[in-house]
């Protein structure tokens, strides 16, 4: 159940990045839900630590906003 959530919300969050949406997104998360039910519990580990060194890197640098100054 946790792995069809979690599925769907990075199936979700790729469809949002492209801008497009469509059926990419649902394709690579049903993927990804495959491939962690797979790999067991080496494959949640995995995806803990992807999420967590994500979110670390996004508190440690984040995105600066460009001004653009008109001449």
């Amino acid at each position: 159940m946790i792995g069809k959530l979690l599925s769907a919300f990075i199936g979700n969050r790729i469809d949002r990045a492209d801008g497009k949406g469509g059926v990419k997104g649902a394709l690579i998360g049903l993927g990804v839900e495959r491939l962690l039910a797979r790999m067991g519990p080496v494959g949640w580990v995995l995806a803990a630590l992807f999420l967590v060194l994500r979110f670390f890197w996004r508190l440690v640098f984040p995105k600066r906003r460009v001004r653009y100054v008109r001449s």
